[in-house]
C-alpha cells in the first residue's frame, strides 16, 4: 500500500478510501484519488492524506479471471488496515469505472459483517450485511463513498461485459450475479454518496449511476448526483477541461460532509 501526504496539519484527520480498475485508494482526510498520483495530489492540496492499495484483477499479479471474490477481501482488509491505524476520524472510498464497483460493495459492507476463512486459499469470505429484526441495518465500514463514472449492475441492460467477465465470469449463476449488483446492497446502512457520470459514456452506460441513485432515494439515503451531459469514459478529474470540470462540486460536497461531521 502506498501512501501520499500532505503537510502534516495538527487537527484534521480523516480518510477515504477510492478504488479503481487496478487500485484502492484511501485518503487520510477524506478522500482518495483517482488512478494514480493526479488524484492524490488532488486530495494532498486540500489537506488529505492518500492511500493507494492494488487489488487483484484480470492478467494483475498472475490472476485469471474470474477474480471474485478476491478484490472484495482486499478493500474490506485495506479499510480495517486504516481503522486499526488509529489514526482514523472519518473514513471514505472513492472508486472509478470498473473500481466504482468495488467502491460501492465496499461501502455497503457494514460493521457487523463477519468474516472467515474460506476453504479455498485460506481467503477471507464477507458474508452479506446483517440486519436487524426491525429492519435497520448497522452502519457502513466507511462513512462516505465517492462513485465515479462506476460499474454498478451486473444486469445485461446496463452492465459492462467486461467487468463481469473479468469478476464473476459469464456464466456466473444468478445468485453471485444479484449480489454482485451494487443497487441490491443498498440500504439503511448506506453512507452518504457522491456519484459522477456522463450522459453519453460509451463503455460504461450511466444507467449504471442512475440505478444507484435511484436505490439511494428509495431508501432515502443522503446522496450528489452531478451528470454531465457529455464525455468519454475515463475523463478523470477534468481539471483542464472548463466545460468538463466537475470537482469543484466533489469538493464542495465534501466540505459541508466534513463540517457536518465536526
Amino acid at each position: 500500500m502506498v501512501i501520499w501526504q500532505p503537510n502534516e496539519t495538527p487537527g484534521a484527520i480523516q480518510r477515504i478510501t477510492r478504488i479503481t480498475r487496478v487500485r484502492l485508494r484511501q485518503v487520510r482526510q477524506h478522500l482518495v484519488g483517482q488512478r494514480g498520483p493526479p488524484p492524490a495530489a488532488w486530495l494532498n492540496e486540500r489537506g488529505f492524506d492518500a492511500w493507494i492499495l492494488r487489488y487483484t484483477v484480470d492478467s494483475h499479479r498472475g490472476a485469471v479471471a474470474p477474480v471474485y471474490p478476491a478484490p472484495i477481501h482486499e478493500a474490506v482488509e485495506a479499510v480495517e488496515h486504516i481503522r486499526a491505524s488509529g489514526r482514523v476520524a472519518t473514513l471514505g472510498v472513492w472508486g472509478f469505472s470498473a473500481g466504482g464497483h468495488l467502491a460501492a460493495i465496499t461501502a455497503n459492507t457494514t460493521t457487523t459483517t463477519t468474516t472467515s476463512a474460506a476453504a479455498t486459499n485460506g481467503v477471507k469470505k464477507t458474508e452479506e450485511p446483517e440486519t436487524t429484526e426491525s429492519g435497520s441495518s448497522s452502519s457502513s465500514i466507511v462513512d462516505f463513498a465517492i462513485l465515479t463514472y462506476p460499474v454498478i449492475t451486473m444486469h445485461p441492460e446496463a452492465m459492462h461485459e467486461g467487468s463481469l467477465r473479468n469478476l464473476i465470469g459469464l456464466n456466473a449463476d444468478e445468485e453471485v450475479r444479484l449480489g454482485m449488483c451494487a443497487e441490491t446492497r443498498v440500504g439503511a446502512h448506506t453512507p452518504p454518496t457522491f456519484l459522477f457520470h456522463t450522459s453519453n459514456d460509451p463503455i460504461v452506460p450511466v444507467q449504471n449511476t442512475l440505478l444507484f441513485a435511484g436505490a439511494m432515494a428509495q431508501h432515502r439515503r443522503p446522496f450528489r448526483l452531478v451528470i454531465l451531459p457529455d464525455g468519454p469514459h475515463g475523463i478523470g478529474l477534468a481539471m483542464d477541461d472548463a466545460e468538463r470540470s466537475w470537482t469543484g462540486e466533489l469538493e464542495r460536497w465534501i466540505v459541508g460532509f466534513v463540517s457536518a461531521k465536526a
